[in-house]
């Protein structure tokens, strides 16, 4: 007789992800094979499964049916969605914000969970700490704009994005978040 699965430690939605051409990325999350896809897509990436055999044991993916989640990060310009603005002393990354539309039935209470990040040789990482916006049981919810100071005396050239994950009350979005057009400027380290 087999022996029975562990119970798994952790549960998340399934999503997908769509690079735009403009370096973008949106996050669909919730019933992926309902949502419609974007034409525009370069590459998409489906999460229905966990990705390490390993941890098949720990991870449950969820499958809802009748409702889904786009979360997308507004242009600012047409030459992306993150501008440096201001003088040497007074220099600031900015982002006109962002929002998720959810179709189907109401998922419940949810909120977006926003950053921007700096990428480095290791990869991205936090340039601000992560905000919430308010919980909401409304279908739509539109946050911005976003910015912050570029730190006096700490000047580096990075690539910057904001990037959102969508959090949904009592289910488990994952860690893959809907972010930005990538930007290369001198700004500074951040928080990390």
């Amino acid at each position: 007789m087999p022996s029975p699965r562990p119970t798994p430690t952790a549960t998340k939605l399934a999503w997908r992800a769509e690079e735009l051409p403009d370096g973008s990325v949106e996050m669909t999350v919730g019933d992926v094979d309902a949502a419609p896809r974007d034409p525009r897509a370069l590459n998409v990436a489906d999460y229905r499964a966990p990705a390490d055999v390993n941890d098949c044991d720990q991870v449950q993916v969820v499958s809802v049916r009748g409702w889904w989640c786009t979360t997308k990060v507004k242009a600012l310009s047409e030459d992306g969605e993150i501008v440096v603005s201001g003088g040497p002393s007074r220099a600031r990354l900015s982002s006109a914000g962002f929002a998720t539309r959810c179709s189907g039935r109401r998922p419940g209470r949810m909120r977006e969970l926003y950053q921007i990040e700096r990428d480095s040789w290791s990869g991205w990482r936090d340039y601000t700490g992560q905000q919430p916006t308010e919980w909401t049981a409304s279908k739509d919810q539109t946050e911005g704009p976003v910015s912050a100071p570029c730190p006096l005396g700490r000047v580096g050239t990075y690539d910057y994005r904001v990037a959102v994950t969508l959090d949904v009350e009592g289910l488990r979005v994952g860690d893959s978040p809907a972010a930005s057009t990538r930007v290369r400027v001198p700004c500074g380290t951040g928080t990390s």
